[in-house]
């Protein structure tokens, strides 16, 4: 089975994440919403908006969200 994300049109500050402004990447992770995920689907889809790393502020979304486990010792990614 095949997962289908959605993809945001818009980073938190508000820029449109159009074609050559956007950097899509791959962050594994083991939180609970990935955890549910299929092998080798365990991660989050990253968005990295370039107009926000122009202005010097790093903005990236992930899907599915994170969550950090109740126990874990940090808060990443």
């Amino acid at each position: 089975m095949q997962t289908r994300d959605h993809v945001p049109f818009v980073c938190p500050a508000g820029h449109r994440l159009a074609p050559g402004r956007v950097l899509v990447g791959w962050s594994p992770c083991v939180c609970p919403p990935c955890e549910e995920r299929g092998r080798g689907l365990r991660g989050h889809r990253t968005y990295l908006c370039l107009d926000c790393k122009d202005e010097h502020v790093t903005t990236k979304c992930y899907l599915p969200h994170h969550v950090p486990s109740e126990n874990a010792a940090f808060r990443w990614p």
